[in-house]
């Protein structure tokens, strides 16, 4: 084959267009790959500026001596690609930094451009002298720490970390049980009992509370019982009688008291009576 002005013609040698032709797909794969880049950059950068929210937590006290925090938290990611392995922990601590409960939720996928809510349903044991005894008399600022680990765009690891401060109310917010001066009624020891807290939970106090007045060595000493309906933020304050067994005194004592309701049984801190 000849030119126009009649010279032959050369085609390059094959390994020259092989060669040439990598260079052009190489061009293209490394403007895809800072495209790709590129993208993942803007999406990381949405995604850490996108914070969790939280659907709002309620509590209420449940079966097997529990206080149950149930809610929702909603994770968006507002980037390009899924989010995969995106596993989820909840931490709640006192006032004091002391640990109540965790809970882990996941691994799930992350669709992009989407919100994803996990349904939050933590149970805290109450127990004497336990942690989480606390909940029941004192006001307190609990911190929620949220942990989240996952996967992005398929091939970079991600870590999240907030803290969220949630105010708790108390449901017998600065209980006393205090018990007055013995007296003796138509031959028996009768001690006036007076039961006072501030119910200031978000949930009503509706069940029986129970005192059970022991001596210095935990002997029976006399009960009541103190029915209860008492609305959130609510103070009550109530006085019985309480008929003490022969011979039993209750001085260095304690006062043991038991909330019954629908939703359970739950054994309040004691309270030391002088």
């Amino acid at each position: 084959m000849a030119s126009p002005d009649g010279s032959p013609t050369h085609r390059p040698p094959g390994l020259y267009r092989l060669a040439r032709l990598f260079r052009r797909l190489s061009v293209v794969v490394l403007v895809v790959l800072l495209l790709y880049l590129a993208t993942v950059g803007y999406s990381a950068f949405e995604l850490a500026r996108s914070t969790p929210h939280s659907g709002g937590y309620s509590a209420e006290f449940e079966p097997n001596d529990t206080v149950a925090v149930t809610g929702s938290l909603s994770v968006t990611n507002p980037g390009f690609y899924s989010i995969s392995g995106f596993s989820l922990a909840l931490r709640i601590q006192n006032a004091s930094g002391v640990l109540l409960g965790v809970l882990r939720e996941g691994p799930e996928t992350l669709a992009a451009q989407a919100t994803t809510t996990f349904p939050i349903a933590l149970y805290l044991p109450i127990v004497p002298n336990g942690a989480a005894s606390s909940l029941l008399e004192t006001d307190q600022v609990l911190t929620v720490g949220v942990w989240a680990n996952a996967t992005y765009a398929y091939l970079f690891p991600v870590s999240i970390h907030f803290d969220q401060n949630k105010s708790w109310g108390a449901p017998f917010a600065n209980f006393q049980a205090e018990a007055g001066t013995p007296t003796d009624v138509n031959g028996s020891v009768v001690v006036p009992l007076t039961i006072s807290f501030s119910n200031d939970a978000s949930f009503a106090d509706a069940g029986n509370l129970t005192v059970v007045l022991r001596s210095s060595t935990s002997a029976p000493c006399g009960q009541v019982s103190f029915p209860l309906n008492v609305p959130s933020q609510t103070l009550y304050d109530q006085t019985q009688n309480v008929v003490l067994a022969s011979g039993c005194s209750i001085a260095g004592g304690s006062a043991v008291t038991t909330f019954s309701g629908d939703g359970g049984t739950i054994v309040l801190p004691p309270e030391a009576i002088p």
